[in-house]
């Protein structure tokens, strides 16, 4: 991607370690550009006009104020900005509705995965609206867990090697098939089961360890 069309973003979390964390996750992606962080809003707002940011992360609760009030306050000197909102709860919809009211592009709940936050940030870079997947993430891991149990025989038993990190040479070895097999085997899984990488695999199989995964 061209530098200049590059995600510019601005994070403010409370706690270091947690924003921390998400970015960590966030900057894994070279399209993002972090050119600011913060722990309160007041900070925030003093500091957005010199690092123009196009989208702001904002945590819903803050140390010195609510993540709404800052998000109203950075709009009405930085209009063009795209403000995402990360709530600790899921949002019913009268919440949701003040928040678009307020100006905010999206809101992404802590209980939601770093994949649907990641896609939200582009989604809402242009000034566009996310109302995104507001399924509970329990309802998500049981439609993937009831998904895994759809799947063939043959599929688990590569979808099992895979979460251990073993090699697809080995995989193919192992099972008497070609590399390309196992390939086709690992998109399917992934189709089936709603993942888009292999580290979301590696934590449903350990999650569900304890539920005897066959």
């Amino acid at each position: 991607m061209n530098p200049q069309r590059r995600l510019r973003l601005f994070a403010t979390v409370s706690h270091r370690l947690f924003r921390d964390g998400l970015l960590f996750q966030i900057l894994h992606n070279e399209d993002i550009e972090l050119v600011g962080e913060s722990e309160t809003g007041v900070e925030t707002l003093q500091r957005l006009a010199a690092v123009r940011p196009g989208v702001l992360l904002i945590e819903e609760n803050l140390k010195d104020n609510d993540g709404l009030t800052i998000a109203e306050n950075a709009l009405s000197l930085h209009p063009a900005l795209s403000v995402l909102l990360i709530s600790d709860t899921p949002v019913n919809s009268a919440r949701m509705a003040i928040y678009l009211e307020s100006g905010i592009k999206a809101v992404v709940s802590k209980q939601q995965s770093i994949q649907e936050l990641i896609k939200t940030l582009f989604y809402i870079r242009s000034g566009q609206v996310y109302l995104g997947n507001w399924q509970s993430t329990r309802d998500r891991a049981d439609d993937a867990l009831t998904a895994y149990q759809a799947l063939s025989g043959r599929e688990r038993e590569v979808a099992r090697l895979m979460s251990q990190r073993v090699a697809v040479r080995d995989i193919a070895e192992e099972l008497g098939v070609s590399c390309k097999t196992v390939h086709s085997y690992k998109d399917r899984i992934f189709v089936k089961l709603g993942f888009e990488r292999l580290p979301e695999l590696i934590l449903f199989m350990q999650r569900h360890h304890q539920r005897a995964l066959p």
